[in-house]
C-alpha cells in the first residue's frame, strides 16, 4: 500500500469510530456494493484479455505506469487544462485513471512514446472513459475522446454523462516498431464540467495459436 492510500485508509478509519449504529448498517451495505462492483470490473477486464481467435496475451503496457514519462500539450492555449492521474468516480465506481481536463479552446493532448515488441502479431487497446461524478454537464455541452496512432485518429467518442463505458479497440500492428499514441480530450467549444477520465488504459499485445504440426492445425 502507497503512503497516500494509508493515510486515506487512516482517515476514512477515524470517520468510521465516529458513525452510530444505524450509519454503519448503511457503510457495511454500501461497501458491499462497492466490492461487488469492483469484482464485476475486473472479470470483465479478464475476458477482454482473452482473445475470442485463440491468440495468446504476450505484451501488456499499462499507460498509467508510464505517465510520468509522457508528455503533455494542448492544440491550442493550455488555460484550464488539468492533466494528471489520480483515483476518479464516475456513477459511483472508483477506477485509477488519466484525468484530461481539456483547456477553454482546443485539446489536451497526452502523448506516448512506444516500443511495440517484434512478436507481437495482433494489437489492441483496452480502457474505459467517464465524466467524473459531480459534473453538470447539459444540453449541448460535451466532452469529446480521442485516440491517434501515429498522427491517425483510431477511435472517437463525445460523452455527456458520469458513468464509465468501457472499450476495446484493434490497432494497426506496430510489432517491432517505435509508435506515437496521443489520448486527447476537447470541450468542443465548451469546456465547463468537463471532468474527463481514462480508466485503466492499456495496450494488449497478442501472438498467434501455436500451430500443432502432426494434425496441420
Amino acid at each position: 500500500m502507497t503512503r497516500p492510500q494509508q493515510e486515506t485508509l487512516d482517515a476514512v478509519i477515524r470517520r468510521i469510530h465516529d458513525l452510530n449504529e444505524h450509519s454503519l448498517l448503511q457503510l457495511s451495505q454500501y461497501l458491499g456494493y462497492l466490492k461487488w462492483q469492483e469484482e464485476l470490473w475486473q472479470s470483465l477486464l479478464e475476458e477482454e484479455s482473452r482473445d475470442e481467435a485463440g491468440f495468446a496475451l504476450e505484451w501488456k503496457c499499462d499507460l498509467l505506469s508510464l505517465f510520468p514519462q509522457s508528455r503533455h500539450s494542448a492544440t491550442r492555449a493550455p488555460d484550464l487544462m488539468e492533466v494528471r492521474v489520480g483515483t476518479a468516480s464516475c456513477g459511483m465506481v472508483q477506477q485509477p485513471a488519466l484525468w484530461q481536463h481539456p483547456p477553454v479552446e482546443g485539446s489536451a493532448v497526452v502523448e506516448y512514446d512506444l516500443r511495440v515488441p517484434p512478436e507481437v502479431e495482433r494489437l489492441r487497446m483496452q480502457f474505459a472513459i467517464g465524466i467524473r461524478d459531480g459534473a453538470q454537464m447539459q444540453d449541448d455541452n460535451h466532452c469529446a475522446f480521442r485516440v491517434l496512432l501515429n498522427g491517425v485518429r483510431i477511435w472517437s467518442r463525445t460523452k455527456q454523462s458520469c458513468e464509465w463505458e468501457r472499450f476495446a479497440i484493434d490497432l494497426p500492428n506496430q510489432a517491432g516498431q517505435q509508435a506515437v499514441l496521443q489520448l486527447m480530450t476537447d470541450g468542443l467549444g465548451n469546456s465547463r464540467w468537463n471532468w474527463a477520465v481514462w480508466a485503466e488504459p492499456q495496450l494488449l499485445g497478442y501472438t498467434a495459436p501455436q500451430r500443432d504440426e502432426d494434425s496441420g492445425k
